[in-house]
């Protein structure tokens, strides 16, 4: 009697035992469903409103060349009238050049920058994988090195390059101007001398011998024309200001 009381009992525990589990892994897989449904449904939103951004941007581009397309057609037919509007407008031509509201064409070079391929990295010491890929810092480096040798126009993955052009580290990606973001492989474009410009990267303190020293590939080729498109993005002064002759 004893013995079947026991039997019971331990059968009575298991039930118990054996409903809570269930209940347990049952809530478990609801919550995961729940997580990955989130998961989705903000993915969803984040590209929907993405597209929404880009084609908005690009409004605004599209807006912005019929405006500077008007009042170049105005320009074309003041220098017209007298050759106070020719000269009028070959200087404005040459100022814009300069603030890069112009795209440019030209020689020059092409430098693709990439990370060192990951099968010939060591695996045994995981601390030093950071010297293996491109850095906002390397990018900068070598942006300075064409600017220093003479480069007219640069543009990285067909953004526009200006003095006050931010390059910054975006995780796995570098931040590049107002709008851009990359992943490498990085294409650099220079408008230039192209002997010049790619004789500054064999030069001993060159950024060109760190990287390829670190396993990074760094490719440079001539390139008989380049095109480089203009600058996309704000020109606001908030604290300068021109100085007047005389002042």
């Amino acid at each position: 009697m004893k013995v079947t009381k026991g039997i019971w009992s331990i059968t009575i525990i298991c039930i118990f035992f054996g409903f809570f589990t269930v209940r347990f892994f049952d809530n478990q897989r609801s919550i995961v469903e729940i997580g990955e449904v989130t998961s989705i449904k903000t993915i969803e939103y984040l590209l929907k409103h993405k597209k929404l951004l880009e084609e908005k941007k690009q409004e605004l581009d599209d807006r912005m060349i019929e405006k500077e397309s008007a009042i170049s057609n105005f320009e074309d037919v003041a220098a017209q009238k007298n050759i106070i509007g020719q000269e009028m407008q070959q200087k404005l031509s040459d100022v814009r050049s300069m603030a890069g509201l112009l795209p440019l064409e030209g020689p020059g070079i092409e430098i693709q920058l990439n990370d060192r391929k990951r099968d010939t990295i060591l695996s045994n010491n995981p601390s030093i994988i950071q010297y293996y890929i491109v850095h906002d810092s390397d990018m900068l480096n070598v942006i300075n090195e064409l600017r220093s040798v003479g480069a007219e126009a640069i543009a990285v993955n067909g953004t526009r390059i200006m003095a006050t052009s931010r390059i910054s580290c975006g995780g796995p990606t570098i931040n590049v101007g107002k709008y851009g973001r990359f992943a490498p492989p990085f294409i650099i474009q220079a408008i230039g001398d192209p002997e010049a410009l790619q004789a500054s990267f064999q030069s001993s303190d060159s950024i060109y011998h760190d990287l390829i020293a670190w396993g990074l590939e760094f490719h440079i080729k001539q390139v008989s024309n380049i095109q480089i498109p203009r600058y996309l993005g704000d020109a606001d002064y908030t604290y300068a200001r021109s100085i007047k002759e005389g002042e």
